[in-house]
Order: C-alpha cells, then sequence, then structure tokens
C-alpha cells in the first residue's frame, strides 16, 4: 500500500459523509507513532534488509509488544512495510528516514514533530482570538529565542532547513536564468546549499552568503563540497540591520514568509538600501504564492504553521506585491500560484 493511499483517502471512504471529517485524526496517531521509531534509529536497523519487531526491540531496548504496535501502524498508513512473523521491511518513504540518507527527511520529521512544534496546537484558539502566535504565548519567548536559548534544538532546526527541498526548488533552479546576475547575495541563506546550487548551474556567477554567525559557521564545508567555495563571500549579518551592498540579485529564500508584514517590510527595507539606485539590480522571493479562494493549495496549510509557530505568513502575488510596493519595489515577473515559486521584483524609478 502506497502511503498517499494508505492514511486520509482509505479511512475517510470508511466514514459517512458527515464524519469525514474524523479521518483527519489518522495523521495524529500515525506521526505519534512513527516519531519514537525515528527517534530510537530503526530506519538505520531495517538498512540491511528485514527484521521481526522481537529483533528490533531487541536491538533498541524497547517493550517488544509496544514497538510491535507501533510499527504496525506505520505500515498500516504505508511507511514500513510489514510481512510475515511480525517482520518488517523498508519502503521509499520510510528509506527516507535513515541517518544521510540521500534525499532524506530524517531532520525534517524530528524537527517538524518535536514537542516544541506540537505544543502552540493545544491553544491555537489563543490565536485566533489575539492574533498572537501562541507559540509565544506557551513558550513565553518568540520561536527564533527559543531556538536561541535551546542550542540542540537550533542544531536540529538547522538541519532540517537543509533538507527542506520541495519539488518545486529543482524546477527553479531548471527554469529561472541566475545566470544573468554576476553576484548574488542569499539573503539568510543558512550553510549556502541553495546558493551553492546555483553557483553550480552558474560557472560565471558569485555570491554573497548572508545570515548569523552561528547558521554560516558550518557554510564553508558545504561550499567546498559542491566545489563554489572560491566564489563565495561569507558575511555575518543580520538581515534586520544590513545586508552587502553592490550585488546584481538579492535572493532571499523560505525566510520572508516567516514574518509578519511589519517584519516582512523591514527585512524588503534593508536589501532595497542595499541595492541603491541601481535599476537594474532585483530582489528575488522564493516562496509560497497562494492560490485564490477555495482552490487546493499546500501554502494554505502551511500558512497555519507560519501563523501559529512563527507569527508569519504565506501570500499571494498581491500580498506579495503590496508589501513589496511600500517599500519601493515593482514586479518584474508573473509567478505561478499554488506552489513554491521565485518572485522577482525590480526597484521602482
Amino acid at each position: 500500500m502506497e502511503i498517499k493511499d494508505g492514511l486520509l483517502d482509505v479511512f475517510s471512504a470508511l466514514l459517512p459523509e458527515r464524519q469525514r471529517v474524523l479521518a483527519l485524526f489518522s495523521a495524529k496517531w500515525t506521526i505519534g507513532a512513527l516519531r519514537p521509531l525515528v527517534e530510537l534509529g530503526v530506519p538505520d536497523l531495517l538498512a540491511d534488509g528485514a527484521k521481526t519487531a522481537d529483533e528490533l526491540a531487541k536491538a533498541t531496548d524497547t517493550d517488544p509488544d509496544s514497538l510491535y504496535r507501533v510499527l504496525r501502524c506505520t505500515a498500516a498508513a504505508g511507511i514500513f512495510a510489514e510481512g510475515p512473523g511480525r517482520s518488517f521491511a523498508h519502503t521509499p518513504a520510510s528509506e527516507a528516514l535513515c541517518s544521510g540518507a540521500a534525499g532524506g527527511v530524517r531532520d525534517m520529521f524530528l524537527f517538524a514533530s518535536a514537542p516544541m512544534m506540537w505544543r502552540p496546537y493545544e491553544d491555537v484558539l489563543h490565536t485566533v482570538r489575539t492574533g498572537e502566535a501562541s507559540f509565544d504565548h506557551v513558550f513565553g519567548v518568540s520561536f527564533f529565542e527559543h531556538l536561541e536559548a535551546n542550542p540542540d534544538l537550533s542544531e536540529l532546526f538547522d538541519r532540517a532547513m537543509t533538507q527542506n527541498r520541495y519539488p518545486a526548488t529543482d524546477q527553479i533552479l531548471a527554469e529561472f536564468d541566475f545566470g544573468r546576475f554576476k553576484r548574488i547575495a542569499d539573503v539568510g541563506g543558512g550553510k549556502g546549499q541553495f546558493l551553492a546550487d546555483i553557483l553550480t548551474r552558474c560557472p560565471e556567477s558569485s555570491g554573497v552568503l548572508c545570515d548569523l554567525p552561528h547558521v554560516v559557521a558550518d557554510a564553508p564545508e558545504v561550499l567546498a563540497a559542491a566545489g563554489v567555495a572560491d566564489r563565495v563571500e561569507i558575511v555575518d549579518t543580520d538581515f534586520f540591520s544590513s545586508v552587502p551592498a553592490g550585488c546584481d540579485a538579492y535572493l532571499i529564500k523560505h525566510a520572508m514568509h516567516n514574518w509578519n508584514d511589519r517584519d516582512a517590510g523591514r527585512i524588503a527595507r534593508t536589501i532595497r538600501a542595499a541595492i541603491g539606485d541601481d535599476l537594474q539590480a532585483r530582489l528575488l522571493i522564493v516562496d509560497m504564492v497562494l492560490t485564490g479562494p477555495g482552490g487546493w493549495d499546500i501554502g494554505k496549510l502551511t500558512d497555519i504553521e507560519m501563523l501559529v509557530a512563527l507569527g508569519g505568513r504565506e501570500r499571494s502575488a498581491d500580498e506579495w506585491h503590496r508589501l513589496l510596493a511600500a517599500e519601493g519595489f515593482e514586479p518584474a515577473n508573473d509567478p505561478r500560484p499554488g506552489n513554491l515559486a521565485i518572485l522577482e521584483y525590480r526597484v521602482q524609478p
């Protein structure tokens, strides 16, 4: 059974139409069962072939019956595969949860299912009533302040963001002409993986990686592994304060949606100041562009994470344009809504 057939679709089909909302609980049950398996390293233990629940329990020092039941749950959802004799093996979905798996999502899953990301959902009503992120209400500090106070979580977050690669990211890299920009600043660029991907495809371009000191600390290793370290300048900076001037393009990926319009406007203002009078320079934003009313859109779901955990938001094209117009930018392309997209802006003359 494929994962797409095992979770909401099958359960929903078994319920009367007026009860189908209850199928949503299957996601909670499955995530709850899967997280301890990933924490215990069960995907790694299955890397060399199928094992029984008893064998896995012995290797992980866990209760055999309890372990079997959570394995059975995740297999029913199509994540692992259950065979005869209470044995379990990998599927493509579970292989991606192995440590160091190519294209893996282990750290993304562990971060997204961590207690700090669950607890804000205990009081979404607070957000709806006040407009304040319930994360701040629950923890007494903001999302990023909490990460700063918990280095282990901060490191997990950084690893998760490195794995955070939508399929549309590859489409953007393949279709957008980054090579027309000689010098590209990646603002809030983390460890530099996306910038490295761009420069690998654009051998005549160079880059500037801009982020906080603790974030870019491991960037040299990432850039060296991609063979582009000699073409990247690393600048320790806070994008609310300043970014380097003199670049042909200022790229900001998966960062503006972390902030409300006021703070996202501050980031745009900093970039506008760096651009100065260069009418040829561009601001490039890689983020979700929402569809109109009633349309399916994963961004309308991730918007709730932005709302509840970070106080940010996903935006439609019109919302992006209004936000950027207030900071002196006008659109230079027409991104397709409904997925991750690249929005290009030029400065208003």
